[in-house]
């Protein structure tokens, strides 16, 4: 129970003082902005899209130059500013290029980042506890519709790739309790034979082993007559300092920016075979950073209100839409809606959870009310999401 309280408070980012007020207090915001996603609100296509989900551990538009809307003095992300000026579509918070999403309470780390980004909703730890479904006969937050619930119901074949063991954070349980997902991880590369059964570098094994066996379950996927959602989660990014790689370059004094460096190559490698596959002309790649860099020392010069998430989105079908890129204020939250809206699905209303299709002229939350107002709501204890997301069942 005192893990639990201690999660709870550095969930929540709230100090002492506001500890009691958090667990008296009940927000209702959360229920007065909740688009619940049901079907009838999804116009799916004839020709269903496939997705390429593609969470990249810490990335931040940070990391780009100044010039471009970063706070770099050199852009440590040549290969995907390129491909984001030349053909994909990326949301920035200021009117450069590359601003980014701003980063909520309740979505600062991995698996937070994931339910955000799946669901449009934080992850919010009540004071009971919240195992993260690991637990005997426990489930991970059960009367929450995902987007994997989503493609479920489509009939999608759906794997999520691990360069670690999935069971970690509560991934293995987000995914399989949320659409039966298929978890290819560490564990299950040990068991295949993919590496051997001792192996382990840093979190498992390293991101070139992750894309050459992302290339792999995705020629497997498109063999199949069902559209496919292959999601995965890069590793050599995390903090501290990241992990240097045998082939890595050392362009830069700091271990860390070369290892943001590659990350940028190894990525844009990977959606450049995709591109030669038959199956890409039906398929959308989202590369997203799953939540702020978390190396304080690395980032001790920038203020957190200059730091936000990467985004790109790559192939969506065009639409007679225009869509607003710049100055938009937005959180990882929206790329719930704007995922589907990526892949061709039309959305009554353009809001799901509490997040809005970005590729909308839809007004978002922070748009609406105010990075504060927002900030300070879902800082406050919930007792419609506990009764309605961790206790309830859809």
């Amino acid at each position: 129970m005192i893990f639990v309280i201690l999660t709870t408070i550095a969930a929540v980012k709230i100090n002492a003082v506001g500890f009691y007020q958090y667990f008296t207090s009940d927000s209702a915001f959360i229920e007065n902005n909740y688009v619940k996603p049901t079907e009838d609100k999804l116009t799916f296509p004839k020709q269903k899209r496939n997705l390429i989900y593609i969470y990249a551990e810490s990335l931040e538009s940070t990391a780009t130059s100044k010039a471009l809307g970063g706070q770099m003095d050199e852009n440590l992300l040549p290969e995907l500013t390129a491909l984001a000026e030349e053909e994909g579509i990326h949301f920035s918070n200021t009117d450069k290029e590359f601003g980014g999403a701003q980063q909520l309470p309740g979505t600062g780390w991995t698996i937070a980042g994931m339910v955000a980004q799946t669901a449009g909703m934080p992850l919010k730890e009540p004071v009971d506890g919240n195992d993260y479904g690991t637990g005997e006969g426990a489930q991970f937050l059960p009367g929450m519709t995902t987007l994997t619930d989503i493609l479920a119901d489509q009939g999608y074949n759906q794997v999520a790739l691990f360069g670690s063991d999935a069971t970690f954070g509560g991934r293995r349980t987000l995914f399989t309790q949320h659409g039966n997902v298929k978890i290819d991880d560490l564990l299950t590369a040990r068991k295949t034979g993919r590496v051997s059964k001792d192996y382990k570098v840093w979190w498992g094994y390293e991101d070139s082993k992750l894309f050459e066996y992302a290339k792999e379950d995705a020629t497997k996927l498109s063999q199949s007559n069902k559209p496919f959602n292959l999601t995965m989660l890069t590793a050599n990014t995390h903090h501290i300092g990241g992990y240097v790689e045998k082939d890595m370059p050392n362009q830069y004094s700091n271990q860390y920016s070369n290892v943001i460096a590659f990350s940028d190559h190894q990525i844009v490698e990977f959606i450049k075979w995709a591109k030669t596959q038959s199956f890409y002309k039906n398929t959308t790649i989202i590369v997203d950073g799953d939540h702020l860099g978390m190396d304080v020392n690395y980032y001790k010069k920038i203020p957190e209100s200059g730091r936000h998430t990467f985004n790109l989105v790559l192939n969506a079908p065009k639409t007679t839409t225009t869509v607003k890129t710049k100055n938009r204020q937005f959180s990882t939250m929206d790329m719930f809606p704007t995922t589907l809206a990526a892949m061709g699905v039309k959305i009554k209303g353009n809001q799901l959870g509490l997040g809005t299709n970005l590729l909308s002229n839809q007004k978002t939350l922070i748009e609406k009310k105010g990075l504060k107002k927002v900030t300070n709501e879902l800082s406050e204890n919930s007792k419609f999401y506990n009764n309605t997301f961790v206790f309830n069942k859809k």
